[in-house]
């Protein structure tokens, strides 16, 4: 009778035909677990933030969180090349101390600069934007809660999940990103509405202002921040964003991401041709009808673009190997 300590127990007389056990350390998480509760921890710390310290709301981290949380579920664990050892994970109390004490003192600031930060809040100006910026600082304390090298090695897994949810904390909901540009981006629209609606429109004028207006013999249409197209901008991210989370792993990776941008610009092109159509009708003997129903009309007509652009895109985007074996989701 012999005992033997290490990272091998050995009951019996060895067998070659028998795998050895590892022993892992007690608590130890896969992967992707340990992801989800680094992640369901954050989105926890953020709410709490945005909760004790007003100053600091944004939606864009609790969305970019909630959308990686719902990708590395869908995921399911996964492991590294073969012949590399299957990793785990644990919480060590230091690390968490430093998480929950980095949030609290990033509410501690937050609450101490309110008054002098509250002026700039929501504003479409450098200050404003760089204070907008400051809000995504809620997700720094994540990284204390593994060496650099340890999330690594995650991100390295999950790579694909990580920069979705990046994409998604830049460009969803854009709409302060929208007023940022508005006095750029609504000339680029207005000029481009004019060049198609003046083959069709005798006499069409266009007048540059913060809000571009063009003027026909039976219409004016000027362009406000609210026809920029937002709202289809908003339809679109809800709608990819959930075809995509329903159908993560029989989707090609890269290709979601090139459907995605190239989607948001045949949005822009849907909205010029929604304002183009209200400019040629407006001028053609319809602009009661025009002036009654365009609002309206906005959320209908972004959703049939959404459809045709996805009936067009999904085959495409489709990875048929693995519609036809989908992994089943291990938590």
């Amino acid at each position: 009778m012999f005992s033997y300590t290490g990272m091998v127990s050995l009951n019996n007389a060895p067998d070659a035909s028998a795998p050895a056990r590892i022993a892992l350390p007690s608590g130890s998480l896969p992967a992707s677990r340990f992801l989800l509760s680094a992640l369901f921890l954050t989105l926890i710390a953020i709410a709490l933030d945005q909760s004790f310290s007003p100053i600091l709301y944004s939606s864009s981290p609790l969305w970019a969180t909630a959308t990686w949380i719902l990708l590395v579920w869908r995921r399911g664990e996964t492991s590294f090349p073969p012949g590399s050892d299957q990793p785990h994970f644990s919480f060590s109390t230091r690390r968490v101390i430093a998480f929950f004490a980095a949030h609290l003192l990033i509410v501690v600031a937050a609450r101490w600069f309110t008054e002098a930060l509250q002026p700039l809040a929501g504003r479409v100006s450098l200050g404003g934007t760089l204070l907008a910026g400051m809000k995504l600082c809620v997700l720094a304390p994540t990284l204390a809660l593994l060496p650099r090298v340890q999330w690594r090695r995650i991100l390295s897994l999950y790579t694909a999940e990580a920069i979705a949810g990046l994409v998604v904390l830049i460009t969803f909901f854009p709409r302060r990103t929208l007023e940022s540009l508005w006095p750029w981006y609504g000339q680029v629209l207005g000029r481009f509405v004019y060049l198609l609606a003046s083959f069709m429109v005798p006499g069409l004028g266009y007048i540059r202002s913060l809000t571009p207006t063009l003027t026909g013999p039976d219409l004016d249409v000027t362009i406000i921040l609210d026809c920029s197209g937002i709202n289809g901008f908003e339809l679109f991210d809800l709608l990819f964003g959930l075809v995509v989370i329903l159908d993560w792993n029989r989707l090609y990776k890269r290709r979601i991401f090139v459907a995605y941008f190239t989607g948001l610009f045949a949005m822009f092109l849907g909205n010029a041709l929604r304002i183009t159509s209200f400019v040629v009708l407006g001028n053609h003997g319809f602009a009661e009808s025009i002036t009654r129903i365009h609002i309206a009309a906005g959320w209908i007509f972004f959703s049939i673009v959404f459809l045709v652009y996805l009936c067009l895109t999904y085959g495409w985007m489709l990875n048929k190997k693995s519609a036809r074996a989908e992994p089943q989701t291990v938590i």
